[in-house]
């Protein structure tokens, strides 16, 4: 599995805030393209977003974020939060096959951040995401315990003033 850095531009979504619980998250993907759907402010129907508080890292993620992307906050329904990230960059890696492969893909991205020049970005307030294909299926139509193929990309962001030039060899 690789990493590579990518620029990503701001990036705004309509979002549920969930437990860190398979099922929950699937229940509220559900209820947030539900309420967005044929919604004009949807900028991306091919995903479906898992924001992760990046702070969270230093004990346990506990809380997580379902949703879309968004154009617009305007007109969106009552009862969705608004989330915004800002553009920057961030580590990338794509999910793509079993649970194994999905362990081996978190495992590849923190080794990448531990062997540097980067640094996760965990301070308060930055997020991270999963973007979701939802198709050729929909991973938030399988139940959580039943799930057994996943095809995403993780988007980690990095740290921008914690760049450091690696030594040379």
């Amino acid at each position: 599995m690789k990493v590579e850095i990518t620029a990503r531009p701001e990036l705004k979504a309509a979002v549920l805030e969930v437990p860190r619980d398979g099922s929950r998250v699937r229940e509220d993907w559900k209820t947030v393209a539900a309420l967005l759907e044929g919604h004009p402010a949807v900028a991306d129907r091919e995903h479906g977003y898992v924001f992760i508080p990046e702070w969270q890292w230093s004990t346990e993620v506990t809380t997580l974020w379902v949703g879309m992307a968004v154009r617009t906050f305007e007109g969106l329904p009552e009862g969705v939060q608004r989330v915004t990230i800002p553009a920057k960059r961030f580590a990338k890696t794509t999910v793509r096959g079993d649970r194994g492969q999905m362990n081996a893909a978190y495992g590849t991205l923190s080794d990448w951040f531990r062997s540097g020049p980067y640094e996760r970005d965990v301070s308060m307030g930055s997020l991270g995401y999963e973007a979701n294909r939802l198709a050729p299926v929909n991973p938030f139509d399988v139940p959580a315990d039943v799930i057994d193929f996943f095809d995403y990309d993780i988007y980690a962001p990095i740290a921008e003033e914690a760049a450091i030039a690696r030594p040379p060899a």
